[in-house]
């Protein structure tokens, strides 16, 4: 895949448009004369629905997972690890549509504009769709940890609350690390929802408040109005083998870390 885009890119042919993707500034202008390909509202945009929907997401999906791991009871869990999969398995048009009538709507009302797309309505809905991933991963993580930790530790004496914190969420910390970075994969990746609640709107963000295109916006609304082999075909390409390369090393940096942690644990 990832040669694949590369090749699009013009990169193996020299024809990689590294000038315009170095102008992070410019505004993205294709049409004008001459063309503009800057695409620093689009990161921009796709790092404050990402941060929004993490910010949002991580706690609470981790918090569910707590509960659904130690705190609930062999029924309420039979319940609910079933529910956060139906939750994954919703498409992600109906998440849009969702938040178009509720969010969408609810902003247009409280700030008086005639639409109320923004990059928080998109940030708020992002964080829904990825809690079921975060809350599933966590409980997993939280489980897999040996029942024998826990009866040796219950058998000193030591309190249900020193146990989780001291054992059992050090022994689950890399599962939890992954399920921070299966959501994070996740939100940078969504394109339809986050299309449709963001305003798809081609100028830098002011704030979470603002309309905004995000880069998986950007590609889908573009690429297919664009001739293939053009500057503006291979700018396309070459920003998603950027955000491709982006998500490899954030999961990578997640490793790295989770490695580090466990040397460190053992010294």
């Amino acid at each position: 895949m990832v040669l694949f885009l590369l090749k699009e890119t013009g990169l193996f042919q020299g024809l990689l448009p590294t000038r315009d993707l170095l102008q992070v500034a410019a505004p993205w202008s294709p049409l004008a004369t001459p063309p503009s390909f800057g695409l620093g509202h689009a990161w921009v945009g796709s790092f404050l629905v990402t941060g929004i929907s993490l910010a949002l997401a991580v706690p609470l999906g981790i918090g569910i997972g707590i509960f659904a791991a130690e705190i609930a009871p062999p029924a309420v869990a039979r319940i609910l690890q079933p529910a956060l999969e139906l939750l994954a398995g919703i498409p992600a048009v109906v998440y849009g549509f969702f938040g178009y009538v509720t969010f969408v709507k609810w902003y247009a009302d409280w700030s008086g504009q005639p639409t109320g797309e923004s990059l928080l309505a998109a940030g708020v809905v992002l964080a829904i769709m990825i809690l079921p991933f975060i809350a599933s991963t966590s409980a997993e993580a939280l489980r897999t940890v040996y029942q024998d930790y826990r009866e040796a530790a219950l058998g000193l004496g030591v309190t249900e609350g020193c146990l989780f914190r001291r054992i059992v969420l050090i022994k689950a910390l890399p599962g939890l690390a992954a399920a921070v970075a299966l959501g994070l994969a996740r939100a940078l990746g969504e394109t339809l929802a986050v299309l449709m609640l963001s305003g798809n709107t081609a100028a830098m963000p002011e704030g979470p408040l603002s309309r905004g295109q995000p880069l998986t916006a950007l590609l889908a609304t573009e690429l297919g109005e664009t001739a293939a082999g053009s500057p503006k075909y291979r700018m396309l390409f070459s920003a998603a083998c950027l955000l491709l390369l982006a998500v490899l090393a954030l999961n990578m940096g997640i490793l790295a870390l989770k490695r580090r942690f466990f040397e460190h644990l053992h010294d």
